[in-house]
Formats: C-alpha cells, sequence, structure tokens
C-alpha cells in the first residue's frame, strides 16, 4: 500500500478530480449543516442582520456548498449583494441576482466574509506522539490505515509550542498552521474595503483540546472513520483560540449567545394562538422548533464564531453590537 502525510490524503480526498466536494449531491447529501437545517430562513435572517449591524452592503460566502445560506439571506434582504464562492458551478434555482464564483473576489464595498463550516475541512497535518514522546507525522493508506512517519517540519511544531503542546505517547495533534493562514487570507481581502470575516466551526480552545484528536468522517448521515477515497467527508475540530490571534481584534462568541444577539428566538407561540389561527400557529412552531435546534449548545448552537472587524467602522459597530445587546 501507498502510505502519504494524512494533509496531502485529505486535500486529494476531498477536492481533488472525483473528491467528496465534487460530488453532485453535495455535503447536503451526507450531513447536516446549520444553513442545510435551517429550512425557514432564520439563520440567513441573522446572518443578513450581523451584515447590517457590521455597515456591510455585500456578503461572500466562501465554501458555499450548493448556495444554501446564501439563498435566505437574500430572500431576508434582496439588496445585499450576495456571492458564492466554491469549486462546483453554480448550483441550479439560485436567485439570478446572487453571484458565484470559484475564486474569491476582489471586495469592492465594505463586506461580511463568510466562512462557515470552512475551516474544519481545510486539510491539515496530523501529527502522533511516539514511544518516545516524540510528534511523528501520521500517513495513512488509501483505505485508511495509518503509520507513523517522519517529525513534522520546525514551523508546524513551533505552532504546536505555542497553541497544541504535545501530550503523552499515543496522543494526537490536528496542527492548525494550515487553518490560520487560510483564515488570515480572507481577512486581509477586507483591508482595502473594510467590512467583517466571520468563521463558524467546531472547536476547541487551548484548555480543552482533544487528546486524541478530532479527525473523522461522514457518508450519509453517519459518522464513520476517516477513508480517504473521496466517498466520505473528513473533517477535524478547529483551534479557534489561534484563528481568532491571527488578527487583533478578534470578538470570539458561542452561536448561542450569537444568535440570540441577532434575534433568534425559540420561544412558541401561546397555545391561544392556534385557535385564533391555526395556521400561523403551526407556522410559528415550525419556526420555534427551527430555532431551538439553532440555539441548542449540544447541537449546532455549539459551533463557536470568530468575528474579525476590519475597518473603524466595522470595529466600532462589532463593540457596540457585542456590548449593548442582550444575551
Amino acid at each position: 500500500m501507498t502510505f502519504r502525510p494524512w494533509q496531502e490524503a485529505w486535500r486529494e480526498a476531498l477536492y481533488g478530480p472525483g473528491g467528496f466536494y465534487r460530488r453532485p449531491e453535495g455535503p447536503g447529501g451526507h450531513f447536516r449543516t446549520a444553513a442545510t437545517a435551517s429550512g425557514r430562513g432564520l439563520l440567513g435572517a441573522a446572518v443578513a442582520r450581523l451584515a447590517r449591524a457590521a455597515g456591510c452592503s455585500a456578503v461572500v460566502d466562501v465554501g458555499a456548498g450548493r448556495g444554501e445560506l446564501l439563498r435566505a439571506v437574500h430572500g431576508a434582504d434582496p439588496e445585499l449583494r450576495c456571492t458564492g464562492v466554491d469549486l462546483v458551478d453554480r448550483p441550479p434555482g439560485l436567485p439570478g441576482e446572487v453571484g458565484w464564483a470559484r475564486d474569491v473576489p476582489e471586495p469592492e464595498e465594505p463586506t461580511l466574509l463568510v466562512g462557515w463550516e470552512l475551516l474544519d475541512v481545510v486539510p491539515a497535518p496530523v501529527l502522533e506522539v511516539d514511544a518516545h514522546g516524540s510528534p511523528r507525522v501520521v500517513l495513512v493508506a488509501p483505505d485508511g490505515t495509518e503509520r507513523l512517519g517522519g517529525e513534522p517540519d520546525a514551523a508546524d511544531l513551533a505552532w504546536c509550542e505555542r497553541w497544541w503542546p504535545p501530550g503523552p505517547p499515543g496522543s494526537r495533534i490536528e496542527v492548525g498552521r494550515t487553518r490560520d493562514d487560510a483564515w488570515a487570507r480572507l481577512v486581509d481581502r477586507l483591508a482595502g474595503v473594510g467590512g467583517l470575516a466571520l468563521a463558524v466551526d467546531y472547536g476547541h480552545d487551548l484548555a480543552t483540546r482533544p487528546s486524541t484528536g478530532s479527525l473523522t468522517g461522514y457518508r450519509g448521515g453517519r459518522q464513520v472513520r476517516p477513508v480517504p477515497d473521496g466517498g466520505c467527508d473528513i473533517t477535524a475540530h478547529v483551534a479557534l483560540d489561534a484563528v481568532a490571534a491571527v488578527r487583533p481584534a478578534a470578538v470570539r462568541l458561542r452561536q448561542t449567545e450569537a444568535l440570540r444577539r441577532l434575534g433568534v428566538s425559540a420561544a412558541r407561540p401561546e397555545p391561544g394562538e392556534a385557535r385564533r389561527d391555526p395556521m400561523d400557529y403551526l407556522a410559528a412552531l415550525a419556526a420555534a422548533g427551527e430555532a431551538a435546534e439553532l440555539l441548542d449548545p449540544g447541537s449546532l448552537g455549539g459551533f463557536g464564531w470568530v468575528l474579525h472587524p476590519v475597518g473603524p467602522p466595522a470595529e466600532q459597530s462589532i463593540t457596540r453590537w457585542t456590548s449593548d445587546a442582550a444575551p
């Protein structure tokens, strides 16, 4: 069998010819995200409100999948100029006003740049501490069989020293340097126009690093062993504290708190509404159920949000929003 570093195999399995993210059914055919779960548009409306709160007139969704989030953002605020970025062709049925590109366009106006569950699928080096206490690169074969390779490079070891110190033999590390670099490049895109960069992902910080790592796969709605064959998603949680540190003025929130500040409520309608207007009551009940899932800390509400405002107007707006709005 041919073994190679996980980072290399991971990249080809997701983005290479025949890779998972090029499959016609898209990620939504294998797992639910907040965007696909929010069928009533509550999430899109919240993102649109965030864009306006940050003084943005455009929204760019990087890793837009099949455009689920942007459809909802556009539906909530058609005046926002929306663009999706992904390696697949423009999804059918996307509103004509919503743009689509394979590369991140150069912003021309204050922009909310969104990376929703983007960084967890940026391939990263995977390390394991050997019997002598030294980190080694984990190699993987096409069937998912692993073995230890050589020493990590100096830059990865330096990242580990700061953000994920090696544990005892057998412990693992997913080196977040590739995610940090990718996010820093996206934030820097806003330098000329200002705006807000928003990264949303499952993650951890220095106090909660998973000792055995978090690398896993998803196929057909089920969590599975990660196999770099293009047939399953491969993902690992994100060191969100390291991502936040790539540029100054970052704000971190849990999704539960962020969405509540943006007006998402799981309050159920009064039972008396069922008699006055049964259809409206059922719609409000369904919306409350959707909101409850988005806010649930044990479910989608467990996402972490990292917000990087760029430029004084966005910095001042986000400071006011995070300090004045009721949690």
